[in-house]
């Protein structure tokens, strides 16, 4: 049987997207398509739902056409797969929605206004947050060995020349997304922290790297908290490694449940952690870092007790404008703290000499 996707669409509007003189020469045609039951349909929706619900976190996929029939018909047609959709209609309006939210799987036509498949490929190429995501060529009109050369060159990993054979497409798309499942497993292996569980220093420069970047962008301002444990050696001098581990891991799962889920805090060194504060000013941060502390110093870990924590808190782009400079700007709010007697919160600030400001805000 011929499965169904879109059962409420007319013949002539499918038509419409067919290649010039292909009508009736795909294996399952748009057409076909069109015309399966009402019957059918209602008994693929119940089966597409058990799907859905049988999986574990969707993929997402970003469908690219000018055609506004064949990005329904290919939505329809994702969607019932079980992947999250979402559509554009030109290539800028594309790229928009990749810095926004990258997707697991970019489907484009190749031939459309403003900015074509090609050149869509390439920018998403140039981008390193967004260089590895597979990326599907679909056209009716271009199909020769120049047309697949240069979608090769471009960094597409598929080319389909019959956007009206969906089963192909689909096949196409399940492929790329297992793909990039597994390379995802194991990038989160390279990007995470085996003890604490924590994104790891490569992982928070990285994500550091995008919050510069959106700031640049939308001047909206993040903070940097860093955090050390204070006497964290004579711990392990003490009570031993085991221990000094469980210190760690603790307070690792404390740093998780203390900050909002689109922060992001990683351990950076042996007892030396970072909290990225997305869309918070300085204040906010210094609010969060003061809370942190008073409640890591509350938490009982077994054979080991209280401990405490010093911080240094820094805001992009009022402290500084880069990644790096950012870190260094942090990192000295944090030594002052140290210096000043530990388990206390300092905040850093640039003036406009770009000399380090700091004060105790314990």
């Amino acid at each position: 049987m011929i499965p169904c996707y879109l059962g409420f669409c007319t013949g002539p509007a499918i038509l419409r997207i067919l290649p010039k003189g292909g009508e009736g020469k795909t294996k399952t045609t748009l057409t076909e398509w069109a015309h399966c039951s009402t019957k059918t349909l209602a008994a693929q929706d119940l089966q597409a739902a058990s799907k859905q619900e049988s999986m574990i976190g969707k993929s997402d996929v970003l469908v690219v056409d000018d055609d506004a029939d064949k990005l329904t018909l290919l939505s329809v047609a994702l969607g019932m797969e079980g992947y999250n959709v979402r559509t554009a209609s030109n290539g800028r309006e594309a790229l928009a929605a990749v810095e926004s939210f990258p997707p697991d799987l970019i489907i484009t036509d190749i031939m459309m206004p403003e900015m074509d498949g090609y050149d869509l490929a390439r920018a998403i190429r140039k981008n390193p947050q967004t260089k590895f995501i597979p990326l599907i060529l679909q056209t009716a009109g271009r199909h020769d060995a120049d047309d697949m050369r240069l979608g090769a060159e471009v960094g597409a990993l598929g080319f389909v020349t019959d956007p009206t054979d969906l089963d192909l497409l689909l096949a196409r798309a399940r492929t790329l997304l297992d793909f990039k499942s597994h390379l995802d497993t194991w990038q989160e292996a390279a990007f995470t922290d085996h003890l604490s569980g924590l994104p790891n220093r490569r992982r928070l420069e990285r994500q550091l790297a995008q919050e510069i970047t959106r700031t640049e962008r939308y001047g909206h301002p993040f903070s940097l908290l860093l955090l050390d444990i204070d006497n964290f050696k004579k711990v392990n001098d003490t009570f031993g490694h085991e221990a000094g581990d469980e210190v760690i891991r603790i307070l690792a799962k404390t740093l998780q449940e203390g900050i909002r889920g689109i922060d992001l805090a990683a351990r950076i060194g042996g007892e030396e952690f970072a909290i990225i504060l997305t869309e918070t000013p300085l204040q906010k941060g210094i609010e969060v870092a003061e809370r942190l502390r008073s409640t890591i110093n509350s938490v009982q870990i077994p054979t080991v007790g209280s401990i405490t924590v010093s911080l240094g808190v820094a805001e992009a782009p009022t402290c500084a404008r880069t990644a790096r400079e950012l870190l260094a700007c942090a990192d000295a709010a944090l030594y002052t703290a140290k210096d000043q007697g530990r388990n206390c919160v300092i905040s850093a600030a640039r003036d406009k000499e770009n000399s380090l400001v700091s004060a105790d805000v314990q």
